[in-house]
């Protein structure tokens, strides 16, 4: 079937990815003079970066006429393999081929025109139109063209080739091509979201699911709003956790980022329909990531939104809850000063209500019940609560009902904070 299809068509159409070839692998390695480039670069290396790449070359063998001893134990060569197949595709790679049209007929063929595009199950993206400029082939001359795409689908790929020319007949005849690949992805991302009152901890594992290693050049990460991200992977020197800026990355490798993310907003000028947008966003934005592989071949990769499941506001917040004074004692009372905040739509007739009873540990000591009066929306009242610790160790303050006496709305709050009680 090739060999008439190759007989129907003077034209013929030959396809092959651009890609950097990759260092020849052997067991046994030719021993390189001195004078080599490969042992030049060594040479380099061992002096320029003395503690960090280590020696090179033992002492037993530093001198001359043993420098090609030293280099037999080398597992590197100057030897590059191009690579005999197509290969794998990852997503936020770029694609580029190089397309060979050559007449091999004798007979000059005229009015050729190129399409070609790249396919996807959601779009077809055009990459060469040479539209209505029809050029001319004369008997065994090519045409040569490169195409260059940036991959950002997962799935099947498939690069469509149609050629319309007028033979020598005068016959206009088509030829089409396609050639299917598939992009699997380099990088495993996964989340996980951590709420600590308005702010959010953003945890991201990242897996290297290439059979190569990686260098991360980027790993950044873009807070949509109402949201700005802290980031809480470098150490007090502003190192990076992981040790090197590269980020080297080995084959089924997982790395943890960490990011804290706050409102843009400070809490204290902070309106009521500021508050809403921060705790019911579920966006809380994208990673951006650049990394490069053998040869330096670079990749990139964005995200999608990263998404959360919006924890929703009460009507009545609780905006701080605090212990004054610098210890809690056992059987001594101490006071927790409480601040909440009328975030509904109207105004509200706050009353603080304490259930004895629900955290023996601690129980009360002074009014189990607070009057806060008339709260605007987005007015802000404090109340105290006399407490006493009958037990040493951490325990937990809570079991306040909070209650708009206007339109009846309860709020239940098992746990305001947990106190360190001591002994003594």
């Amino acid at each position: 079937m090739a060999s008439l299809l190759r007989e129907s068509h003077p034209l013929t159409l030959k396809v092959i990815r651009l890609a950097r070839p990759s260092l020849a692998n052997t067991q046994v390695l030719p021993a390189d003079s001195a004078d080599s480039v490969l042992a030049q670069a060594l040479r380099d290396i061992e002096q320029n970066n003395p503690t960090q790449s280590g020696a090179v070359f033992s002492s037993d063998v530093q001198a001359s006429d043993g420098m090609a001893a030293a280099l037999d134990a080398q597992p590197l060569s100057e030897t590059l393999v191009l690579p005999r197949a197509f290969g794998t595709m990852y997503l936020g790679e770029t694609f580029g081929a190089h397309l060979c049209i050559c007449n091999e007929s004798a007979l000059a063929v005229r009015d050729i025109l190129v399409q070609i595009s790249m396919q996807t199950t959601s779009q077809q993206v055009p990459l060469v139109d040479t539209g209505d400029a029809g050029r001319q082939l004369a008997g065994g001359q090519p045409l040569n063209l490169q195409v260059v795409h940036e991959i950002k689908e997962l799935g099947a790929h498939v690069l469509a080739c149609s050629i319309t020319y007028l033979s020598a007949q005068g016959e206009r005849r088509t030829l089409q091509k396609s050639f299917k690949f598939q992009v699997a992805n380099p990088l495993v991302v996964k989340t996980k979201v951590n709420h600590l009152a308005r702010d959010v901890l953003l945890e991201v594992q990242v897996h290297n699911a290439t059979p190569t290693a990686m260098a991360l050049e980027r790993l950044r990460f873009d807070a949509a709003a109402p949201f700005a991200a802290e980031d809480l992977n470098t150490t007090a020197e502003d190192a990076p956790v992981w040790g090197s800026r590269a980020g080297f990355m080995q084959p089924g490798d997982v790395r943890q980022y960490l990011y804290r993310l706050r409102p843009q907003i400070d809490a204290e000028n902070m309106t009521v329909e500021q508050e809403r947008a921060v705790q019911y966003a579920t966006a809380l934005g994208k990673l951006d990531i650049v990394w490069r592989g053998p040869f330096g071949s670079i990749g990139r990769l964005q995200t999608s939104q990263l998404l959360r499941k919006s924890p929703g506001m009460f009507l009545i917040e609780i905006e701080s809850a605090r212990v004054l004074g610098r210890r809690v004692v056992v059987e001594e009372p101490f006071v927790a000063r409480v601040r909440v905040r009328n975030v509904s739509e109207q105004r509200m007739a706050v009353v603080a209500a304490v259930n004895a009873h629900k955290h023996p540990m601690v129980v009360v000591c002074g009014p189990a019940q607070h009057a806060l009066g008339d709260l605007e929306v987005g007015e802000s009242a404090e109340f105290d609560l006399q407490l006493l610790a009958l037990a040493p160790g951490v325990q937990r303050v809570g079991a306040v009902a909070l209650v708009d006496s206007v339109s009846g709305y309860t709020r239940e709050v098992d746990h305001l904070l947990d106190i360190n009680v001591l002994s003594s």
